[in-house]
């Protein structure tokens, strides 16, 4: 991505962000918790660093910042993603790695959960066609393993209670476990929509 790209890249991610921010007041209480403090997202692969610059009541998204920013968090497009996810929140998503202030940078992971963006998404924009490649390689042999896993999980279980246990289930376990395998294809077919859509991408800005 050349720089005038980038550049809009990152006025368009600023102004998503504080579009959110002033629409919801416990993201303004997260921004105003950072306390000024700067913080640098550098992604590895590309090479990329996008600096956060909190303000009074903005966030600004920079490619520059000139002086030491307070807290620098690197990792993967992939695990950068998933800061702005939902899950532990005392610990940082496996292959993220922080320098600096802890505090501020968990502070921050905490406004980005709290705003509603879809991070992968962003991220493909700035990384381009081979995350998204790489991502779909990884679901598609991720899922092809789970409906191949369920499968095997709804013949095995079948053959151990009719040969094994001398158990026969009732027909409502039998329906309850089926529709826990059709509820897990159904999810596995939503992730491959949207990683289809990842690859595919388009010229809107994602929100």
């Amino acid at each position: 991505m050349d720089m005038s790209a980038l550049a809009g890249f990152t006025a368009a991610l600023e102004r998503a962000l504080n579009r959110y921010l002033d629409l919801d007041p416990d993201s303004r209480a997260r921004l105003a918790a950072l306390g000024g403090g700067v913080v640098a997202l550098h992604l590895e692969g590309p090479g990329q660093t996008l600096y956060f610059i909190p303000g009074d009541d903005r966030l600004q998204v920079s490619l520059h910042f000139d002086g030491r920013p307070d807290t620098l968090i690197a990792g993967s497009p992939l695990a950068l993603a998933r800061l702005g996810m939902a899950g532990d929140t005392t610990r940082l998503p496996e292959g993220v790695r922080l320098e600096g202030d802890a505090r501020l940078g968990q502070q921050f992971r905490d406004l980005l959960r709290g705003v509603d963006l879809d991070w992968e998404e962003w991220l493909s924009r700035l990384t381009g066609d081979l995350l998204a490649h790489q991502l779909g390689e990884a679901v598609r042999a991720f899922t092809g393993w789970a409906r191949h896993a369920g499968d095997s999980l709804r013949r095995d279980t079948g053959e151990y209670l009719r040969e094994e246990s001398g158990v026969l289930p009732t027909r409502d376990e039998v329906d309850a476990f089926m529709d826990d395998v059709d509820r897990l294809r159904e999810d596995l077919d939503r992730l491959e929509a949207r990683v289809r859509k990842l690859e595919r991408g388009s010229g809107e800005a994602p929100t």
